[in-house]
């Protein structure tokens, strides 16, 4: 099992239009997608990336064919409208971490 972390930060002027994208499209066509989502964080003050999302895979391999899907790719291209600096990783679970 592996977790998908997914970050950007949101365009200025576009919050909401992207609230609207995330919560309407975004989200639920990640877990479509095959993504069971976990964590979804908002930083308000400090550093590093506005939105945090993530969710568990059954492997890397299966989140390297969501990462490379055309399903995956017309999303970000959605995405891209509305955010800057999207990265994502595919990392190993920590001991004691528990898919929810």
């Amino acid at each position: 099992m592996v977790k998908l972390v997914l970050a950007w930060d949101i365009q200025k002027g576009k919050a909401e239009e992207y609230v609207e994208f995330a919560l309407g499209e975004l989200l639920p066509s990640l877990g479509q997608l095959g993504l069971n989502l976990s964590d979804a964080w908002y930083t308000w003050v400090g550093a590093g990336p506005q939105i945090i999302v993530a969710g568990w895979m059954p492997s890397a391999a299966d989140a390297q064919r969501l990462l490379s899907s055309d399903a995956f790719l017309e999303l970000k291209d959605r995405l891209l409208q509305y955010a800057t600096d999207v990265t994502w990783r595919i990392t190993t679970p920590n001991p004691g971490d528990l898919p929810f």
